[in-house]
């Protein structure tokens, strides 16, 4: 027996075979087909950590001939051990044995069986030949319910059935299967094959292992993005002194701006992609997702981010911190006067802040012959919502790829719930003041002092991705 696991997934055609191994081996290069009988090969596929295979998946044709080759193994009078061996040899020139020949050649390997059903349908006569060839190999089995459809009716027919045959049966729809799902399939196995608990048990704690990595890349992303969209600025020359050249100018800048932006978006959500292997998963969202509208549009900005009301709360009460420290530093002669004036200042922007590029920075300074125009610099955006709004927008889209089974192929799309839709605006008050300092020391130039709270920011965003968005209904 091979030191690493091997499982033979099989079953009737269209069933979702090639599904299951798609979704169990985060692998969107498998080729599913609405099509029955499009696999008529058997290739192998792995989970893989660090450049290590810990576990393989034979993707296998589905049984064409089960009661003909139930009747054959059912005569056969040889060595039980050599059933499946003399079976494909016996049946290697006939071709209307080819595939069942063929999927039961890792079998004859001493693979493990994994075998798929559409749980939305009912049981059928084919279908119980077929489990009594896999339970006359001998080889040890996990039956798998996959509803195609959201039809439960025939689920305890199938579980009824399966009691008789199998190990373990689970219930596992390969098209919404979280990775916490995907963790209990594998754990299953473990006990399935006494010898393959161990190292099925060290794929689990290896895939455990690995999803907090990627929770902490994908922390990373997200800060990254905050730290380059919240210091953006751009430049330009206007030659001349002609204000409507100056007001063209303008314009193009903060076009170009908000496409910059954009493009950091973007960058972060290919981080976050990238994390999860994805490689056909759609990056531009479902129109109706807020997450796909644009960053500035009114709608995104009404429904991602805080509200008005948390967002005068977050900056007045940040605000009135800065500014008892300065009262501090000057032993109460202010009287108090900064910490009333900072936290009023901070009040008022948050209260204004809900427009998308209210707070654009824009300089035109004044003409130079040195340079032959003048110098306009857009950015950075002051707006605090716009911290609020990049960190729902990029929560939202990982929300959606880190709970994309790699079976499904069609179009993203969430629900989410009414009113302030982003997690955020659930944030409690601590969490929200520690990412608006941050927001506040970028902006006035202190790197070094937003740095410091990278650490706390960091297990803010880990904790939120890991209770708050790790299970989601797509």
């Amino acid at each position: 027996m091979s030191d690493v696991p091997v499982f033979a997934v099989v079953g009737h055609p269209n069933e979702g075979k090639s599904s299951v191994v798609s979704t169990l081996t985060e692998d969107d290069s498998v080729p599913i087909s609405a099509v029955p009988g499009e696999t008529r090969q058997c290739v192998t596929y792995a989970i893989t950590v660090d450049g290590e295979t810990l576990v393989r998946f034979v993707d296998t044709p589905g049984f064409q001939m089960p009661l003909q080759t139930l009747r054959w193994m059912r005569d056969f009078s040889g060595p039980a051990e050599r059933m499946v061996e003399e079976f494909i040899r016996t049946h290697r020139g006939d071709p209307r044995f080819k595939d069942d020949c063929e999927l039961l050649r890792p079998v004859a390997k001493d693979a493990g069986i994994v075998y798929v059903v559409d749980g939305s349908r009912p049981l059928r006569p084919n279908d119980e030949a077929e489990m009594e060839i896999l339970r006359l190999t001998g080889r040890p089995r996990l039956a798998v319910i996959n509803p195609k459809v959201d039809e439960t009716a025939y689920i305890q027919q199938w579980k009824a059935a399966f009691g008789k045959t199998f190990n373990v049966t689970v219930l596992f729809n390969a098209h919404r299967a979280t990775f916490l799902q995907r963790i209990a399939l594998l754990q299953s196995l473990q006990h399935i094959e006494q010898d393959w608990g161990v190292p099925l048990a060290r794929v689990v704690a290896a895939l455990k292992e690995d999803w907090l990595g990627r929770l902490d890349a994908c922390a990373d992303a997200m800060l990254t993005l905050l730290t380059k969209a919240l210091t953006l600025s751009l430049s330009g020359t206007s030659p001349g002194e002609d204000s409507l050249a100056h007001k063209q100018q303008r314009d193009n800048l903060i076009a170009a701006f908000q496409d910059k932006l954009a493009g950091l978006e973007r960058d972060c959500r290919r981080e976050l992609k990238s994390r999860f292997l994805h490689n056909l998963f759609n990056a531009d969202l479902a129109a109706e997702t807020v997450a796909a509208q644009d960053l500035f549009s009114e709608e995104t900005w009404q429904v991602l981010g805080l509200t008005r009301k948390q967002l005068t709360i977050a900056l007045a009460a940040t605000g009135a911190t800065v500014g008892a420290a300065i009262d501090g530093a000057a032993a109460g002669i202010t009287f108090g006067v900064f910490t009333v004036g900072t936290g009023l200042a901070g009040g008022i922007a948050g209260w204004t802040g809900t427009r998308p590029l209210s707070r654009l920075k824009v300089d035109l300074g004044p003409f130079s012959r040195e340079i032959g125009g003048c110098r306009i610099q857009v950015g950075p955006l002051r707006n605090p919502q716009l911290m609020f709004v990049l960190l729902d927008r990029a929560l939202i889209y990982f929300q959606c790829a880190s709970n994309w089974a790699h079976a499904r192929r069609e179009e993203a799309s969430i629900t989410l719930t009414e009113g302030k839709r982003g997690v955020t605006s659930g944030w409690d008050g601590e969490r929200r003041r520690l990412f608006e300092k941050f927001r506040m020391f970028l902006q006035k130039g202190q790197p070094d002092r937003a740095n410091e709270l990278r650490p706390s920011l960091h297990q803010i965003l880990i904790r939120t991705m890991e209770k708050e968005l790790g299970e989601v209904n797509q």
